[in-house]
């Protein structure tokens, strides 16, 4: 569980540095940013981690049949 944790965070980590890369060389060259079309970024990450979250827990109740132990 913590490799998917570690993984999730490095690719995170690399698509957020990618993206500011990409805005810094658009700024010194002058051009414009880039209109945003679809669903913002962080709209999509928390129904990505809601969904995570209730297929765990689901899993959890499925499997132990109680969240306690």
């Amino acid at each position: 569980m913590r490799l998917i944790f570690a993984l999730i965070f490095a690719a995170l980590l690399f698509f957020g540095l990618r993206y500011k890369v990409r805005q810094y060389y658009r700024r010194i060259r002058g051009l414009p940013e880039p209109e945003q079309e679809g669903p913002k970024t962080t709209t999509i990450i928390l129904i990505a981690i809601a969904i995570i979250y209730g297929a765990l827990l689901s899993y959890r109740i499925f499997i132990g049949g109680t969240l306690m132990h």
